[in-house]
């Protein structure tokens, strides 16, 4: 008839070998939810150092366009040459003005000297 030794061994035997696929799925399972669980950690942090990257760079193209341009450079530095200009040019202006008043003031002190 039937052998209960040995199907007590081989349903000991089945027992193991499901305990030790299982174990092994249980393992494998872990190990991939744990890799994905740090993929998630790193994408979160790259997203939160990605989101401060381009405030920052929004900030920094927000400057960029408010500089001045090289023709509002070159416009300004014309300016400045052009005062710079109508300073010297007041500047001999005032000179001979002192030098005619120096001479008007020696011809009245030396009038009255006479």
């Amino acid at each position: 008839m039937v052998d209960y030794d040995a199907a007590k061994f081989w349903l000991a035997v089945m027992n193991f070998a499901v305990t030790v696929l299982v174990g092994i799925y249980v393992w494998s399972s872990n190990r991939h939810r744990v890799t994905n669980e740090r993929i998630s950690e790193l994408e979160k942090g790259i997203d939160v150092r990605l989101d401060t990257h381009d405030s920052r760079l929004a900030t920094l193209e927000g400057q960029v366009r408010a500089a001045p341009t090289h023709t509002d450079l070159a416009d300004i530095h014309e300016k400045i040459n052009r005062v710079a200009q109508s300073s010297s040019r007041m500047e001999g202006e005032l000179k001979s003005q002192s030098e005619l008043l120096r001479v008007i003031l020696d011809k009245i002190t030396g009038a009255r000297l006479q």
